[in-house]
């Protein structure tokens, strides 16, 4: 393969921007690129630069009425292999209190305007970022059902930071047979990596603050104007909600304060970071995670006579959290809530444990050479460097476990060797959206396409 039918998927003006420059890139290198996208405006801007670039919305709009959205609905469930037509657009925020009747209309229209899309350009890989909107969940369904590859893109900690699954948001990163022994080349490069990172000790994406800024200023005049205009009808771009998000997660994070508390240096402790709430893989891919405080309170309950649970929100969460959550889990008597600029390496460093849902800090914790305990079945989990929960009925006797348990150092450097190996330059648009990622991405995305299609670094499912 040689030449191939890329289609991107995005939803706003800046994700389509980005992954118009990546088309670009891809386009020198001998490819076809389309674009389909929620905005009017980017639609409008990607036609100008030479793409083929389809409007959802007006593809959905020119369907005209549908008969009977219910069986419709019903065909799409068998066609696609879904459990139900509202497990894809239960996580889709405008389908958020409307009834029932009005989200299976809107979900039917967007499979039948992205199965028109793609019968029309025939895509043989698809791009469709991760999230939770209805769009990409349906684009996915789509590109699979017609046997397409659909490439995700995942942000790590490792120096080449990108992570390329195939197919599935929700596997292991390497299989295996790759865990294997070092040369002595893969292993300084190991070595001096953790040494970097742990050294750096600074969060992997940077502290959210509800702060307005002239840059913030310029783009909610600019979502006024396009709302009004090109986009009146796009159900993500929502203007006033720059408000009401600022005031609201002032609020929360002030309030927050009085829950924080300062660690007890005689006291051991587990460290438990919590997770982004709205984040897609607790929405879509782990939604038996959901309940945090549930899975706190049972991880508390376990611990023994005299440990701690000590716990922090997540950098980008905060003002986010619900403050019945954070006050739930900050009346558990063995619980602590810290402040969310505690250093998370000194965290860390300090506990005797770590316990995540599916967080980047239990990989950070390796590093450490921590016992770590995962309950949401993490890419790095089941390399026998972490104990790990299959149901939730077993966390009573896996947290005694985990702290009886020494991960193997030895394991550990080659299951992070081999992570390393599988990741590739790059990364997403919310991470770095600068003309130079673009192209790095674009050749990433070639390589793993056409180089080496087979290649450890197009993760699977085991």
């Amino acid at each position: 393969m040689s030449r191939v039918r890329y289609l991107f998927t995005t939803l706003q003006f800046r994700e389509s921007d980005f992954y118009g420059r990546v088309g670009a890139e891809l386009t020198r290198c001998g490819h076809e690129v389309a674009h389909v996208t929620y905005s009017r405006r980017a639609a409008a801007a990607l036609r100008r630069k030479g793409f083929r670039a389809e409007c959802l919305p007006d593809r959905m709009a020119a369907l005209g009425p549908i008969a009977d959205p219910e069986a419709e609905g019903r065909a799409i469930v068998e066609r696609y292999s879904l459990p139900t037509l509202r497990d894809v657009w239960k996580t889709d925020p405008p389908c958020d209190g409307r009834p029932d009747a009005w989200c299976v209309e809107r979900t039917v229209r967007h499979f039948r305007a992205l199965e028109a899309v793609f019968g029309e350009l025939r895509p043989e890989v698809v791009v469709p970022e991760v999230g939770s909107e209805t769009m990409r969940t349906a684009a996915h369904n789509i590109a699979l059902e017609r046997g397409a590859e659909v490439l995700f893109l995942f942000y790590t900690i490792f120096p080449d930071p990108l992570r390329l699954y195939r197919n599935t948001m929700h596997a292991p990163i390497v299989s295996e047979q790759e865990v294997r022994a070092l040369s002595a080349a893969e292993r300084a490069d190991v070595e001096a990596f953790v040494a970097r990172f742990t050294a750096a000790d600074k969060p992997i994406r940077a502290y959210r603050a509800a702060t307005v800024t002239p840059a913030k200023l310029r783009d909610f005049a600019r979502h006024i104007a396009v709302s009004a205009t090109h986009d009146a009808d796009n159900e993500y771009l929502r203007p006033h909600r720059f408000v009401t998000n600022v005031v609201r997660e002032r609020s929360r994070a002030a309030a927050a304060r009085r829950l924080y508390a300062p660690l007890d240096p005689a006291r051991p402790f587990v460290y438990f970071p919590l997770h982004v709430v709205d984040d897609y893989k607790i929405k879509r891919v782990i939604p038996h995670c959901y309940d945090q405080a549930s899975l706190i309170e049972q991880v508390a309950d376990a611990l023994p006579h005299g440990h701690e649970l000590v716990l922090k929100e997540h950098p980008m969460s905060i003002g986010r959290n619900r403050l019945a959550l954070l006050r739930r889990v900050a009346r558990i008597p063995n619980a602590r809530l810290v402040a969310p600029h505690t250093s998370s390496h000194e965290l860390m460093r300090r506990a005797d444990a770590i316990a995540v849902i599916s967080s980047t800090v239990g990989l950070e914790a390796l590093l450490y050479d921590k016992p770590v305990l995962t309950l949401g079945q993490p890419f790095y989990g089941g390399y026998g460097v972490t104990v790990d929960v299959d149901s939730f009925r077993e966390i009573r006797e896996a947290v005694p476990t985990l702290l009886r348990f020494a991960p193997d150092h030895e394991r550990i450097l080659r299951f992070l060797g081999a992570a390393m190996r599988a990741c590739q330059p790059g990364a997403p648009t919310g991470v770095d959206d600068s003309d130079a990622n673009a192209r790095t991405l674009a050749r990433s995305l070639h390589e793993a396409v056409v180089v080496a299609p087979g290649r450890e670094a197009l993760a699977a499912a085991r």
